[in-house]
């Protein structure tokens, strides 16, 4: 079967070894990548011990647009990798299938997720991230709020009293006003 790239379009896929093992469909002009989840999973399973997060400067593409699966022809879904990087993965849902821009592997190792590829098109993951932003949002309103040094000392306070045993009664007492 003859695949070609969903960002290049008209330039075919060829077999790679992105790593020892793990085989995927890459483009020779953008150098993106189909992996089958399937075979990465197996790779996770069985060979993927042996490597290990790079600590180098990554150029990475991320494109906006919607990709169309190479294999069925239906919209790929985009997911975030993480709350530190603005790069999305795209992946078939029919097909189990995942396309990384150029440099996204590389990332993913850099991340340390080279070996979670298959659990960030989860809702688990995703949903997660969601909750993260939004912890880290709730936070930085605060922080503007308060200012730095007050911040800190808030919320070390606060995760103190989140750990008490009487957090609850810290609370009241903390709410209560002794008015004459």
């Amino acid at each position: 079967m003859n695949l070609y790239c969903p960002s290049c379009k008209g330039y075919r896929l060829e077999p790679k070894e992105l790593e020892p093992g793990l085989i995927a469909g890459g483009c020779s002009k953008c150098h993106g990548n189909l992996i089958p989840l399937m075979n990465y999973r197996y790779w996770q399973e069985n060979l993927s011990a042996q490597l290990e997060p790079v600590a180098i400067s990554i150029d990475t593409q991320d494109s906006s647009q919607a990709k169309i699966c190479p294999k069925c022809s239906r919209l790929m879904s985009k997911f975030n990798i993480g709350n530190d990087t603005h790069n999305r993965l795209d992946m078939c849902i029919s097909c189990d299938e995942a396309w990384l821009d150029a440099g996204e592997w590389e990332l993913l190792k850099q991340l340390g997720l080279h070996d979670k590829l298959a659990r960030i098109f989860t809702e688990e993951w995703q949903r997660d991230l969601r909750q993260q932003q939004k912890r880290e949002a709730v936070r930085g309103r605060y922080r503007a709020l308060l200012g730095e040094n007050d911040f800190d000392r808030v919320d070390q306070f606060k995760q103190w009293l989140d750990s008490h045993e009487n957090r609850e009664s810290i609370k009241q007492y903390l709410i209560l006003k002794f008015d004459a």
